[in-house]
């Protein structure tokens, strides 16, 4: 199995070399190297121009002829790679020696998968946090339980994105079979999206590369620290907010990513039906009814007449 590397650069000089090097020491060499620099102004190119006559069969450096932007720039770099993995790279961080060993494994030993992602550890400054998820409040256990119970994709859409593009390979082929194509939004949220919601993307837990935070990212880490006060709600509204509400998001979301899909064939719409039903027979009878027919009158919860009299 060969494995390509797709990285973008953009005024990258500062951390450009270590990142590199961290690539060309794996235990298990990459196949290409594929970079498309956005009309970098600083020494980015020339850095690149050295590695590639350094290493002419595995360096093809690609410069934009107009600024392309991150997302479309991504885009690009994905496509160019040639071999069976794509592993997506950022300009500034810091591959461990076995990232390529591990990934490649785990496409060797789970077919079912089309993408996998790993956790990463943090340089901040002089600090080094040993797992990003972990610093998200992310556990292992808890993504691992999530695959396998096929609610990743319902986790994402509710957490928002806990997935980082340079954490992220995926297998060449899955470009054309999960229509991996004219990205909308940012390559990271939209890969994950489009394979989690078939229960396609795996997970090793380990922390396989550095991110790096400081100033100069083009596309940083969506993290919002602060604490909001939470209300306390009745038990039948807690249940609605923590396993229905998720599900009309992802349902919501799911139609956004594919719009020609029946979802009403979906296994994420069974489960929506199955805990809605569960929510609205924690009412009392008469209670139940009335809010039936109001959800039927403005067309909440997907609710028809007949379910007045079923549910």
């Amino acid at each position: 199995m060969k494995a390509s590397v797709a990285l973008c650069t953009y005024n990258g000089e500062r951390y450009l070399n270590e990142q590199l090097d961290s690539i060309l020491s794996q235990t298990v060499a990459v196949d290409e190297i594929i970079i498309c620099d956005d009309g970098s102004n600083d020494k980015t190119v020339a850095i690149l121009f050295g590695y590639r006559e350094k290493y002419p069969g595995i360096f093809k450096v690609y410069q934009n002829e107009t600024n392309l932007g991150f997302i479309k720039n991504f885009e690009k770099a994905i496509k160019l790679c040639s071999h069976e993995v794509i592993i997506i790279s950022d300009q500034d961080d810091v591959w461990e020696k076995d990232k390529v060993k591990e990934t490649l494994h785990f496409f060797t030993s789970n077919t079912q998968f089309d993408g996998v992602f790993h956790d990463l550890k943090l340089i901040d400054n002089e600090t080094i946090h040993s797992s990003y998820l972990n610093w998200k409040k992310i556990s292992h256990e808890e993504i691992l339980k999530e695959i396998s119970e096929k609610e990743l994709f319902t986790a994402l859409v509710n957490k928002g994105s806990f997935i980082l593009g340079c954490a992220l390979a995926i297998r060449k082929e899955a470009l054309q079979s999960h229509h991996l194509e004219n990205f909308p939004i940012a390559h990271d949220y939209f890969i994950v999206q489009k394979l989690s919601i078939k229960n396609k993307l795996g997970f090793i837990p380990k922390s396989l590369s550095s991110y790096r935070l400081h100033a100069n990212q083009v596309y940083g880490l969506r993290y919002n620290s602060d604490k909001k006060h939470v209300e306390k709600l009745s038990k039948s509204k807690q249940y609605f907010k923590d396993y229905v509400h998720p599900y009309m998001n992802a349902l919501k979301r799911a139609g956004e990513l594919s719009p020609g899909e029946d979802l009403k064939k979906t296994e994420l719409y069974s489960k929506f039906i199955a805990r809605r039903n569960t929510y609205l027979n924690t009412m009392g009878f008469i209670r139940k009814k009335l809010y039936i027919a109001k959800c039927v009158r403005y067309q909440y919860l997907d609710l028809k007449p007949a379910d007045i009299f079923t549910i």
